[in-house]
C-alpha cells in the first residue's frame, strides 16, 4: 500500500495523455492494456526509479532516442527491450520486455541460450563461431564475451592469437593470485587489457571485490571479454552472479547460465549465496545503506538457485 500511495503522489497527470496516446498507437495495445495489463506498470514508481537504490532510471528525451537505445540493448544482449513514456518525469525509459500470460503473471525465468550468436560489441566484431571451435575446457559464451579455463597453461598457448584476432580484447582473471606474473605477461604480449578481480569461495576477498566491482561491471558491459578462473567454473559462476544480482538485474539484463554449481552435477549454490550475502552485508556497512531492498535480494537469489536446478 505504501508503494501505491507514493506512486500516486508523484505521478504528473500531464504525461498521462502522452502515455495513453502512445499505447493506443501500438498494434498490441489491447493485449497490453486489457488482456495481460502489462502497460499499466508505468503507474508504479518503480517504472521510473530502480528498486535497488531508488535512483531514477536513464531517461531519453524523445521516443526515437529511447527506441535507438532499446535497439542497441537488444542487439547486445539478444533479448527484447521496450520503451515507454514515464509518468514521473519528462523522459522515456527503456526496460527489458517481460512476457506475461493472460492472467498478467510474469512468465518463468528462461535460461540464456548458450548457442546465441552475438555479432558485434561496440565498434569491434566478435567472431563467436571461431572462438567456439577452440578446445578450451568449459568454454561458453556469456553476454558479449566468453568464460572458460584460465589460459596461462602452455597447452592452451595456441588459443591466445586466435581469440585476440576474433575480437576478445579484455582478460578478467578471477584467481586469487599469480605469483609468477605469467598471465599478466601473456596479456601484455598478445595485446589484452588485463584486470585482476580475485574471487574466493570463502568470501574473504569481499572488501576487494566491492571496491573493484564498478570496474568489473564496466568491462563486462564493454563486451569482447574473456573471464576465467582456474577451471572456468566455480569462481566464474560467483563473479557473474554477483555482477547480475548487484548491477545487471537493474538494467533488465538476463541472469547468466550456471556451469559450475549445477545441481545436475551434484552441486548446489551455497557457496554462491555465501559470497552474495557477504557482499551485501559489506556494501551495506560501507555505504551506510542497503544495496537493494531485502525482498528484491532474496528474489534474485532464488532465480540463481532455480538456474542451478534447470541447467543441464
Amino acid at each position: 500500500m505504501g508503494t501505491v500511495l507514493t506512486s500516486l503522489k508523484k505521478i504528473k497527470p500531464k504525461y498521462i495523455g502522452v502515455w495513453l496516446k502512445d499505447q493506443l498507437s501500438r498494434p498490441d495495445w489491447f493485449r497490453n492494456m486489457v488482456v495481460n495489463r502489462s502497460a499499466w506498470g508505468v503507474f508504479s514508481i518503480y517504472a521510473h526509479a530502480r528498486r535497488s537504490d531508488g535512483k531514477a532510471k536513464t531517461a531519453y528525451i524523445t521516443k526515437v532516442d529511447a527506441e535507438e537505445g532499446a535497439s542497441d540493448l537488444a542487439e547486445r544482449y539478444h533479448s527484447p527491450f521496450v520503451v515507454y513514456k514515464c509518468l514521473f518525469c519528462d523522459g522515456w525509459h527503456v526496460s527489458k520486455a517481460v512476457k506475461k500470460d493472460a492472467e498478467g503473471k510474469t512468465a518463468s525465468v528462461v535460461l540464456p541460450d548458450k548457442n546465441t550468436i552475438v555479432v558485434s560489441a561496440g565498434s569491434e566484431a566478435l567472431n563467436v563461431s571461431r572462438i567456439s571451435t577452440l578446445k578450451i575446457p568449459d568454454l561458453h559464451q556469456v553476454y558479449v564475451g566468453f568464460r572458460g579455463r584460465t589460459l596461462s597453461s602452455r597447452p592452451l598457448a595456441y588459443a591466445w592469437p586466435v581469440i585476440r584476432e576474433s575480437g576478445i580484447s579484455i582478460y578478467i582473471d578471477l584467481r586469487e593470485a599469480d605469483k609468477s606474473e605469467r598471465l599478466p605477461h601473456l596479456c601484455e604480449l598478445h595485446g589484452f587489457q588485463y584486470f585482476h578481480y580475485p574471487v574466493d569461495k570463502r568470501s574473504k576477498n569481499i572488501p576487494q571485490m566491492v571496491e573493484n566491482f564498478p570496474k568489473l561491471c564496466e568491462l563486462i558491459d564493454k563486451g569482447c571479454f574473456y573471464i576465467a578462473c582456474a577451471q572456468g567454473l566455480h569462481r566464474t559462476d560467483i563473479a557473474l552472479c554477483t555482477y547480475w544480482v548487484f548491477y545487471a538485474a537493474d538494467m533488465g539484463i538476463a541472469p547468466p547460465a550456471i556451469w559450475g554449481y549445477r545441481q545436475a552435477d551434484g552441486h548446489d549454490t551455497s557457496k554462491i549465496m555465501r559470497v552474495l550475502n557477504a557482499f551485501y552485508q559489506f556494501k551495506s556497512e560501507k555505504d551506510g545503506k542497503d544495496p537493494m531492498p531485502m525482498d528484491v535480494f532474496r528474489e534474485r537469489k532464488e532465480i540463481i538457485k532455480e538456474l542451478s536446478r534447470k541447467s543441464k
